[in-house]
């Protein structure tokens, strides 16, 4: 799980993402990793979820929808 930190390091939170979540699944394809370690997951979501962003479960996004 993501470590929750008052002041988040979203750049650190996203690499740590890639690895835990994708690269330890057998995703290897280095265009995947390098966009998901570069789009900002936290923007898409309500700020009260910024701190969950980058976590392993949906989140809501309105309308809805969830990002996964």
């Amino acid at each position: 799980m993501i470590e929750r930190l008052h002041l988040v390091d979203y750049r650190h939170a996203r690499e740590q993402m890639v690895q835990e979540q994708l690269v330890s699944r057998g995703i290897k394809d280095p265009r995947v990793l390098r966009a998901m370690a570069r789009v900002p997951r936290h923007l898409f979501v309500e700020s009260e979820l910024w701190d969950q962003a980058y976590d392993d479960h949906p989140l809501p996004v309105g309308a809805n929808q969830t990002i996964s």
